[in-house]
């Protein structure tokens, strides 16, 4: 899996334990750890090695005759991680800790060998620190773990930070313990830096508290189950729905895409390298964008239905999540599917769509790439969606005097001077306000806390 300058290498193991779960010895855990976590290690390593190798010999399919249609991130921005998800020790797990979840502990202190090495103070089995210190970091999952973490950050954007994050912690030395891998989602949910991204809490955190310069944090159990039965959690929940639409769009152009069922637009035959462009910018937007981004296009069609308009434009613009360059994204709704010949209306409506990322473009030459999307309007029948990414270019003059044509015959951005787009640089956080307090000063949402905290008969 590649997203900008991660790659995430997977190896799977499912190693059953080798003697009754009522009996953890030393040898047991050994001979686990090793065939269920040590031998995904050296595959992980070896197709590191692999990969920085021989990067033409990565192919898509088992027999080997298509290669990935994506290029590698460059050898000295690269940021490899390996996941390891294993298998067959929950049960044992489960009864050792006591604990019904079988997941593992979080011990930054151990570190290869040392998940073996029972001489070593506070060693314990199905306890996991570094497991691979002189390679790229291995995380280590086991299917219910990597279900929570997934399910939370389910965007490729999101899932990479928290891999970023959680190999920085383990390996810096700041985090002494985490019962189990739900308490470090819980935390680096739980934890927002100044400059408005996720991140797990340091002792700097705690103000006015004296602390000496190597001590560590310990997060404790319960924190994620707090998390999820919080309101905060119920407003995210609910701000993420919107921003499905988004996930629908990037599935719903993908599949034609695999499928070689793409419209045809612009008198141009639909091709992956083509449409990959597009995809790829929106695949890699993390959750936050996703909503206001949906948000646009959701808000175009309702916008479209009541001013009764034929079609209605929004322009969003925003960074490159990998490589922070300015992106321009053109949402079309356009009226008229029912009235028109389905190959006309597509047409007319690409031609349209083209005609606005153009003056985007050309309004804005710091814009890298632009991204057309075209939908239908609400009330119309049927289902048919565009998509077009565009590269910004050196403007002949030929080109700005068809541009100028295009914009005049299509009634497209006549003031390029008064181009208003909307910054998409998104202030808003995962977890969105309580709309009760809106408009209150600090002191008024203090008093209203402290006041549903004791109508729910908690002390704070």
């Amino acid at each position: 899996m590649v997203c900008g300058d991660d790659i995430i290498i997977f190896s799977d193991k499912n190693i059953t334990w080798p003697e009754s779960t009522d009996n953890i010895s030393e040898l047991a855990w050994k001979r686990w750890y090793n065939r269920a976590i040590e031998e995904s290690v050296k595959q992980i390593r070896k197709a590191d090695t692999s990969i920085r190798k021989n990067p033409q010999a990565i192919f898509a399919d088992a027999k080997c005759e298509h290669r990935i249609p994506i290029e590698l991130p460059p050898i000295d921005r690269r940021r490899v991680h390996g996941i390891c998800v294993t298998t067959g020790g929950e049960q044992a797990a489960a009864s050792y800790f006591d604990d019904p979840d079988g997941t593992f502990m979080i011990m930054p202190f151990l570190r290869g060998k040392d998940h073996v090495d029972f001489t070593r103070p506070h060693h314990m089995p199905f306890c996991i620190g570094d497991v691979d210190p002189d390679g790229p970091f291995v995380h280590v999952f086991n299917m219910a773990t990597l279900d929570v973490v997934m399910s939370e950050f389910d965007t490729i954007t999101d899932f990479t930070k928290y891999l970023n994050a959680r190999a920085d912690i383990i390996r810096s030395g700041r985090l002494s313990f985490s019962p189990s891998e739900t308490e470090m989602v819980a935390n680096y949910l739980q934890t927002i830096g100044p400059d408005g991204e996720h991140r797990f809490p340091m002792t700097s955190d705690v103000r006015g508290a004296k602390f000496d310069s190597d001590m560590a944090i310990a997060f404790v159990q319960g924190e994620y189950a707090c998390l999820v039965h919080s309101p905060e959690y119920q407003r995210r929940e609910a701000a993420n729905r919107t921003s499905y639409e988004w996930d629908r769009l990037i599935g719903f152009f993908t599949h034609h895409v695999l499928n070689g069922t793409q419209f045809r637009i612009l008198d141009t035959d639909p091709t992956v390298e083509l449409a990959e462009r597009g995809l790829r910018i929106m695949a890699r937007e993390d959750r936050v964008q996703r909503r206001a981004l949906a948000s646009a296009i959701i808000g175009a069609r309702k916008a479209l239905e009541e001013q009764k308009a034929g079609r209605l434009t929004r322009i969003a613009v925003t960074r490159d999540r990998s490589t922070n360059e300015k992106v321009a994204y053109v949402f079309l709704v356009l009226a008229g599917a029912n009235s028109m010949e389905q190959e006309n209306y597509r047409r007319v409506r690409a031609m349209i769509l083209e005609t606005y990322c153009l003056a985007t473009l050309h309004d804005d030459c710091d814009i890298k790439l632009c991204v057309g999307i075209a939908v239908m309007a609400i009330s119309e029948e049927g289902e048919s969606e565009d998509l077009i990414a565009i590269p910004q270019q050196k403007w002949t003059p030929k080109d700005i005097e068809e541009l100028s044509v295009a914009r005049k015959n299509f009634d497209v951005l006549q003031k390029p001077l008064k181009l208003k787009t909307i910054p998409f640089h998104v202030h808003a956080t995962s977890f969105p306000p309580d709309p009760a307090f809106e408009g209150m000063s600090r002191q008024q949402r203090r008093a209203l806390e402290r006041q549903r905290a004791k109508q729910q008969g908690r002390v704070r």
